[in-house]
């Protein structure tokens, strides 16, 4: 019984190390499912390995009776130095049939779509991604959450 025991923990604990690997991962609830111009988005992380290099993706929760296709979303980085770069990005909800993008269940979808793939950062220090909507309505109904994850790919540049 003991050597069952002392098996499954192993088996566990080895399950439980092979998932994705974090710097960030955080999530922001919009406020009445209704995402303001206003309403910015900031997520703060500290990059301390600058040879590293990471992919990061961003995660919509969302009605799958969300109004539009597409989603505009203007995205910044903040820098450790102060300095703050900023461009355009359009996230599709749904393709040109209609399908969801993400999985869907219960009246909402779930996408996590990549941003951009094996990055690395020059300055080791904090950092400030910030994200704006910036689509046809203000406010953008059917949003329900928006999510930033910077994950570690175990690579070096």
């Amino acid at each position: 019984m003991k050597f069952s025991l002392a098996i499954l923990s192993i088996v566990l604990i080895s399950l439980s190390a092979c998932g994705p690997d974090y710097l960030f991962e955080g999530e922001k609830e919009i406020p009445k499912d209704q995402w303001s111009y206003l309403d910015t988005l900031d997520f703060k992380f500290t990059v301390t390995d600058t040879t590293a290099l990471y992919n990061l993706q961003v995660s919509f929760e969302y009605a799958d009776t969300f109004p539009n296709q597409n989603i505009y979303v203007k995205f910044y980085t903040r820098f450790p130095d102060g300095k703050r770069l900023g461009k355009p990005l359009s996230f599709d909800f749904f393709d040109a049939e209609g399908n969801a993008a993400g999985k869907c269940s219960g009246g909402t979808c779930k996408a996590q779509i990549p941003i951009q793939q094996n990055a690395f950062f020059e300055k080791a220090g904090e950092y400030t991604i910030t994200l704006e909507q910036f689509g046809r309505r203000d406010p953008m109904p059917g949003l329900k959450s928006v999510g930033l994850t910077v994950e570690k790919t175990g690579q070096k540049k």
